[in-house]
């Protein structure tokens, strides 16, 4: 599988040739470009919606679509078809149950310089309230490839963030379990990174720096927000000491905050450092980079972070 597909157009593909077996596959988007979405409009015309710059109207007409037995896709940047239309997407989709996918692309800083209105760095913190909903997180196409037959299926409603960038695959995609909501590299008993998304891919990069000073790290990346096998990350948790959580999102409520909530409601005895998006860099027009660096998600941050820790 190639790494130079962008997850949106990866995820719509995959769609289209879905939907064409399918009739009752709907697209629905918000007058969005791109050359995947051009190419299911052209050939599955009666197939596709474009039903405008109207966020709270397409997650309501949506959530009708799907009353009514279709299997129903919504488009759009992540930052619009999220926080602008919670109302609909809690009342419309999450309290009627309603199997819509939202695929989110824009994930965290994405659509780095084009500033706050375009940044998604609180979504997940926001859509992990709502009970009957699931929050993917891919880090690269061979996770999508596994969260995309999920959707498929899915008898809730659920988000699939999508990095606006190419990914590099990491690993198999023989090796992903979809249903334990998160995969393993590394075998440290020292000290373990958990991710999500993009800082997956930092970590990874990471990691394989790392190999050539003879330290080795245990890297969990979690790609299911809410329902991972929580017994499985117990039993983990349970070998290892010291946990370091990254993330490009805001440290109230993201992954960090899951896996604290996760330690303390299993009394777990692990030590836990949470790196993410502090609350006085929140709204910033800088490039993706410097934001990792001004919050301390980069590598040589990262590094350091880690080595102080071991150190001790």
């Amino acid at each position: 599988m190639s790494n130079k597909i962008q997850m949106r157009d990866f995820f719509i593909e995959s769609l289209r040739n879905e939907a064409k077996k399918n009739k009752e596959i709907l697209l629905i988007s918000n007058e969005q470009g791109a050359s995947a979405l051009d190419k299911f409009r052209k050939e599955l015309k009666n197939q596709f919606i474009n039903a405008g710059i109207s966020e709270q109207n397409i997650i309501s007409v949506s959530a009708g679509l799907a009353s009514q037995g279709k299997k129903v896709f919504v488009y759009s940047i992540s930052s619009f078809i999220t926080l602008r239309c919670l109302e609909q997407i809690k009342i419309d989709l999450n309290i009627m149950k309603l199997p819509v996918t939202i695929l989110a692309v824009g994930a965290s800083y994405s659509y780095d310089m084009s500033g706050p209105t375009h940044h998604s760095i609180d979504d997940v913190a926001i859509l992990r309230t709502l009970e009957n909903f699931e929050i993917y997180s891919p880090s690269d196409n061979n996770v999508l490839k596994k969260i995309f037959k999920e959707t498929l299926k899915s008898k809730i409603p659920n988000i699939v963030r999508l990095d606006r960038f190419p990914l590099k695959n990491i690993g198999e995609c023989k090796e992903i379990d979809i249903k334990r909501g998160f995969r393993k590299f590394g075998k440290s008993k020292k000290i373990a990174i958990i991710t999500t998304g993009i800082t997956t891919q930092i970590v990874s990069e990471l990691r394989e720096d790392l190999v050539s000073e003879k330290i080795d790290i245990l890297h969990l990346d979690i790609f299911q927000i809410k329902n991972f096998n929580k017994n499985q990350l117990k039993n983990i948790f349970s070998k290892i000491k010291n946990l370091i959580t990254v993330e490009e999102h805001t440290l109230n409520g993201g992954i960090g905050s899951v896996i604290a909530e996760f330690i303390l409601d299993n009394k777990l005895k692990n030590s836990l450092t949470r790196l993410g998006i502090k609350d006085k860099n929140l709204y910033s027009y800088l490039e993706r980079s410097k934001n990792q660096e001004k919050n301390n998600i980069d590598k040589s941050s990262i590094k350091k972070i880690i080595k102080k820790i071991l150190n001790k």
